[in-house]
């Protein structure tokens, strides 16, 4: 019984942390991430090498509530972005030179469930 009230507290600790905080449980690109009312930046660096060269992100998921941003960086400057809300699945493609980028995935309010999958690939012509 005492073991039930504890895990019970417990778990009504974590929803109000939550709520009052956000919270993200996963590890991209290998799991899917939930987020509970989550706003936050996680950046990711990638570098590119050969002809034709083309950085794929994979965005998949269910978002209740909030959107997530999906952005590639050269330095500080934007080659592109993309906005997600409500349920999506999709490709997105950003054409790009040799070097060195950042891959920025902006989170707010976001609560559901995104899985994250990207690649610096070769396209031949």
């Amino acid at each position: 019984m005492l073991r039930l009230l504890l895990l019970l507290a417990a778990l009504l600790g974590l929803y109000w942390y939550a709520e009052r905080y956000g919270l993200a449980v996963g590890y991209p690109p290998f799991l899917p991430v939930f987020y509970w009312k989550y706003s936050g930046e996680a950046r990711y660096p990638l570098k590119v090498t050969g002809l034709y060269d083309t950085v794929k992100v994979k965005v998949s998921g269910s978002l209740q509530e909030g959107r997530v941003f999906v952005a590639l960086l050269e330095g500080s400057r934007p080659l592109g972005e993309r906005v997600f809300q409500g349920s999506f699945q999709e490709e997105v493609r950003f054409a790009v030179r040799p070097g060195e980028y950042l891959l920025r995935f902006r989170l707010e309010e976001a609560k559901g469930q995104v899985r994250y999958d990207w690649v610096a690939t070769k396209f031949a012509p």
